[in-house]
C-alpha cells in the first residue's frame, strides 16, 4: 500500500543549501522534509573548511554537515535518506514526489539543492546523439519510442524508476549497468522482475553510434555471452541518482547551460519550485550555498503563507 504524506516544503538534497533552507523553513513553521544522504554531499567530503564565517577552528566537512542537520532537525524538519526518483505536478498546484522505496509524498513547494546538475556517462557519442535517440527524461520523451526497443543506462533506483515508466510506451526495455553492480531497492527489483524488464550487468559502454539517430551501443569488453554490441532505438541516461538536470527536464524548468535558472529569490520559472546552491551555477562555496538556501526558503514561506514580505529577525 502506498503511503502518502503532505508537507509545505520538500527539499531535495542534504548539502549546505538544502540544510540551510530546512533551518529557515522549519523555523518559519513550514512543515519541511529533507531528502538525501548527507554523507554524499560535497561539503561532507571536504577535509577542512577554513573560510566559513564564524568557524575559525577549521571544522571538517562531516562536522559542519552534522551540525547543520542537527540544527534543522531541532526546528522540526524531517530527514529521509532515501532518494527522490520522480516528481510530478498536481492539478491543485502541489507536487507529488516518489522516493526509492516507492513511498509517495505531497508538497506545496519544492527546493532543489542537489549540487552539480549534470553528470555525463563518459560514453563516446552521448552528447552528439542527445535528441537523436539519446534522452535524459522518460516523462519528456518516452512517447517518441512507442513499441520500440529501448535501453536505460544506469544501475540504481533512478534507472529502475525510468525503466518502469517506459512500460507505458513499450514492453521492450533493458537496463545496462555500465560497469557497476546493480544497487536497486528490493521493492523496485520486484517490480522489474514482475514486468520482465531485462537487467544486464554490463561492462562500461564505449560508444553510442548510429548513422543519423543512435541505434547501437558497443562495450569496452564483451558481455558474458560474447556480444560486443547491442542495438536499441532509444537510449535513456540514468547514471547515478536523479539530479537537478533530470528534475529540470521532467518539470520544464528553464536552464542556463547545465544549471537551473533562478531569479533573485531562488524561484525557477515554475511556480512553487525553488533551487539553490551549486545546481544554480552559484560559486561552489559553503557560504554561497547557505545564503542561497536561506533566500529560497524565505521565498517559499512567503508563497505558502500568502505573504508579500517575511523576515526572521532573531
Amino acid at each position: 500500500m502506498i503511503n502518502e504524506t503532505q508537507y509545505d516544503l520538500a527539499i531535495i538534497g542534504a548539502g549546505p543549501a538544502g540544510l540551510s533552507g530546512a533551518i529557515y523553513a522549519s523555523r518559519g513553521q513550514l512543515k519541511t522534509i529533507i531528502f538525501g544522504d548527507e554523507t554524499k554531499s560535497n561539503l561532507y567530503k571536504s577535509h577542512i573548511i577554513s573560510n566559513y564565517f564564524a568557524f575559525p577552528n577549521n571544522p571538517t566537512g562531516p562536522e559542519l554537515t552534522e551540525l547543520g542537520l542537527k540544527h534543522a532537525l531541532q526546528f522540526g524538519a524531517i530527514h529521509e535518506r532515501t532518494e527522490i526518483v520522480d516528481i510530478s505536478p498536481q492539478e491543485d498546484g502541489a507536487f507529488q514526489l516518489k522516493d526509492s522505496t516507492q513511498k509517495v509524498y505531497q508538497a506545496k513547494t519544492i527546493l532543489i539543492s542537489t549540487g552539480q546538475s549534470y553528470v555525463l556517462s563518459g560514453i563516446k557519442g552521448e552528447q552528439g546523439f542527445t535528441g537523436k535517440g539519446v534522452s535524459y527524461c522518460v516523462t519528456c520523451d518516452g512517447f517518441f519510442f512507442k513499441n520500440k526497443p529501448v535501453v536505460v543506462i544506469g544501475n540504481g533506483d533512478y534507472a529502475a524508476e525510468e525503466a518502469l515508466q517506459l512500460l507505458s510506451y513499450t514492453q521492450d526495455v533493458t537496463i545496462l549497468s555500465h560497469g557497476k553492480d546493480f544497487n536497486i531497492n528490493p521493492i523496485f527489483l520486484e517490480e522489474l522482475n514482475k514486468h520482465q524488464i531485462k537487467m544486464i550487468k554490463s561492462p562500461r559502454l564505449a560508444t553510442i553510434e548510429g548513422p543519423q539517430n543512435a541505434d547501437k551501443v558497443t562495450f569496452t569488453k564483451p558481455l558474458e555471452d560474447g556480444r560486443t554490441e547491442m542495438n536499441f532505438q532509444g537510449f535513456f541516461m540514468a547514471i547515478g541518482i536523479a539530479g537537478a538536470n533530470a528534475f529540470a527536464k521532467k518539470l520544464g524548468l528553464e536552464m542556463e547551460g547545465n544549471y537551473i535558472k533562478v531569479d533573485k529569490n531562488g524561484l525557477t520559472n515554475v511556480k512553487g519550485i525553488f533551487a539553490a546552491g551549486d545546481c544554480t551555477g552559484s560559486p561552489p562555496q559553503v557560504a554561497s550555498s547557505v545564503g542561497n538556501g536561506c533566500n529560497a526558503a524565505l521565498s517559499a514561506i512567503k508563497l505558502v503563507r500568502g505573504l508579500n514580505a517575511y523576515i526572521q529577525y532573531n
